[in-house]
């Protein structure tokens, strides 16, 4: 099963600050039945944030390995700016990327995968302005079959 899903995509994320964000992403997690405790989640990437989260561009990757988490999933937001590091500018998209405890760096392998993606300015052009779910999600599953 793709770590991508049309049910993990909000194009109208409204959050307070970085932490109601990846609370309300974490939500969204569980109610797919890919994770089974929002607030462990949440514990788990702000954790990891306390880190650095890396940013491309206006878009922010929160990523961490959690035992709220059940499957690999990458959550996807668009909003109207959430800072995630005080040295950038703020957000307009979001990548959550989520692994349960145990799958060694499945997290990193997600990570870069995207990482590349996002320096393809057609890529970040269209993750921003298509439409609908369905669309962002084959955006982001072409090339994975």
């Amino acid at each position: 099963m793709s770590v991508f899903s049309a049910e993990l995509i909000n194009l109208d994320l409204n959050a307070l600050d970085k932490t109601d964000a990846i609370t309300q992403l974490a939500t969204m997690v569980v109610a797919a039945n890919r994770g089974t405790n929002v607030s462990q989640i949440v514990t788990d990437v702000l954790a990891r944030d306390a880190l650095g989260t890396p940013q491309v561009d206006g878009v922010a990757i929160p990523h961490a390995r959690s035992s709220g988490v059940t499957q690999s999933s990458v959550v996807v937001a668009r909003t109207v700016g959430i800072s995630f590091d005080p040295d950038e500018d703020p957000a307009d998209v979001i990548f959550m990327i989520l692994v349960p405890d145990g799958e060694g760096n499945e997290h990193i392998d997600i990570l870069s995968g995207i990482a590349r993606r996002l320096m393809d300015p057609e890529f970040t052009a269209a993750l921003r302005s298509l439409g609908d779910a369905k669309s962002i999600t084959d955006l982001l599953t072409i090339g994975q079959e």
